[in-house]
């Protein structure tokens, strides 16, 4: 099995996986959706949102608040071979799905879908934690999805459910 100790000491595999709430969108961040590219906030129940299977309907936007001092990655613009399309943040939990030469070099896999904070470089990919309160989106389907926002894929807030 891989390794899934973070690249970064300071931020331990509980802190980046397991935490509740963490798996969200930050405010701002755009969504595909068959109506366009959405901030997140304005997502709602219904809605018909591009996911690597084809458009899904939302079943939940929810309004998750993270405290100050959640652990986040800001992603710089291009950080992953063109993606994102801009400057953001992430909750460190945040799980996002890789398919290029990291995904090969880190997990020995063709893809991977990971915690953010466990792509830190230092770099492009820098740990850091939320200076005030920010209210972020949770978007969950019923059962996990791959979306899409502000170029990157990321995983829905749907849990995983990995078999014993």
């Amino acid at each position: 099995m891989t390794d899934m100790t973070p690249i970064a000491a300071a931020l331990r595999v509980e802190d980046v996986a397991l935490a509740e709430g963490t798996h969200a969108l930050a405010p701002c961040s755009l969504v595909l959706t068959l109506d366009g590219a959405l901030p997140a906030e304005h997502l709602y129940p219904g809605d018909r949102i591009i996911t690597r299977h084809g458009a899904r309907t939302l079943m939940a936007a929810d309004r998750v608040l993270l405290p100050a001092g959640t652990p986040i990655v800001m992603v710089t613009r291009n950080a992953f071979g063109g993606r994102p399309d801009r400057d953001m943040w992430l909750p460190a939990a945040q799980r996002i799905l890789i398919r290029d030469w990291r995904a090969k070099a880190l997990y020995g896999q063709a893809q991977a879908c990971v915690p953010a904070g466990q792509l830190a470089d230092g770099d492009y990919v820098r740990l850091s934690t939320l200076e005030q309160d920010e209210s972020c989106v949770a978007l969950r389907f019923g059962r996990p999805e791959v979306l899409y926002a502000d170029g990157l894929e990321l995983a829905s807030a749907d849990p995983l459910r990995v078999p014993a």
